[in-house]
Parts: structure tokens; sequence; C-alpha cells
């Protein structure tokens, strides 16, 4: 058995510098620590759920977290990114069922934008996904609303730069 994924301190956590009280974060079997910005509900609901969860898929993974703002027009929820970054969904995909369209807040000059799924208790996964120049991002985002089927996935991932979609997330 595989040593468990525990809770770690992570005082520098970018969620944490407006709330105190989100300076958590996960440790993993492979020395890595992750999520950065949880609170320790967070990070113990994420815990048992990431512990099932293929190695392979850590960074792909997404947990839930909840702030204290207001969203408009159903986006949400917010999730946090293995890297402590955060991510909006924006809302279900209008034709494949079961996957919601995301974008990460922005990275330079780039945004992270794709498909993600809810797997269980909190944790999301990026389905399939593409870092962006900011510029791209309104036709990224009109390429996803535009798919009609999953199969169609791998031609916006060619197109974007992305990946393809994640074999454990399907």
């Amino acid at each position: 058995m595989p040593p468990p994924i525990d809770i770690a301190a992570a005082p520098d956590a970018q969620l944490g510098r407006g709330d105190p009280t989100r300076r958590w974060a996960l440790s993993f079997p492979d020395g890595v620590v992750r999520f950065p910005g949880l609170i320790r509900q967070e990070a113990e609901s994420a815990c048992e759920v990431l512990g099932a969860v293929a190695p392979g898929l850590w960074d792909a993974a997404l947990v839930r977290v909840t702030l204290d703002v207001v969203l408009s027009d159903g986006a949400g929820p917010h999730l946090l990114a293995a890297d402590g970054t955060l991510v909006l969904a924006l809302g279900a995909h209008p034709a494949i069922s079961d996957l919601t369209v995301a974008m990460g807040q922005p990275d330079g000059m780039s945004h992270r934008l794709g498909l993600v799924r809810e797997l269980a208790g909190g944790v999301w996964g990026w389905w399939t996904s593409a870092a962006v120049p900011s510029a791209a991002r309104v036709n990224a985002l009109d390429g996803l609303a535009e798919l009609t089927s999953a199969a169609d996935v791998e031609g916006w991932a060619h197109r974007f730069g992305g990946s393809l979609p994640e074999a454990g997330l399907q």
C-alpha cells in the first residue's frame, strides 16, 4: 500500500493572501506538495478521494474550494489546481454530458482552459486542457462550446496545443 497523502502547511499559498485559513496543501507520496490554498476541511476531504486516484492523474486533479465571492449567471464552482492557481467552472458543456467548460486564472500571457469533470467528493479533474494565449482565449472557448461530441475533443486539443482526454478521467 502506498504511503498516504498528508496535509502540509502552505504559509505562502496564493489564495491565503486574503484568507489566513487557506494555508494548507497536500503532500503526496512522490514528494510533491500540491494544492496550496486549501482550508483544513477541504484538505481532509481531498486526501481521501485523491488517495484513490492514480498517481499519474494527480497533476490533472482539481479540488473544489468555497470562496466568499458572488458568482453570476450560474458559473462555478471554484476549483484549485495542483499548482495553487484558481480555476472557474464556467458551466456545463452544451453538447457533451458530464463535462464542464472551465478557465484558469491568467498565468503570464495565457489561460489554462478546457473541459473538467467531477470525480468524487469535491475533487474534479481536467479531462482536456490547453494553455491558450490570452489573445486566443475567446476563440478557444468558442471552439470548446462548438464541440458536438467527445470525439471532437481531439481536434480542439490539436488546434490549441492542448492535452488529449485523460484516460483515467474519461
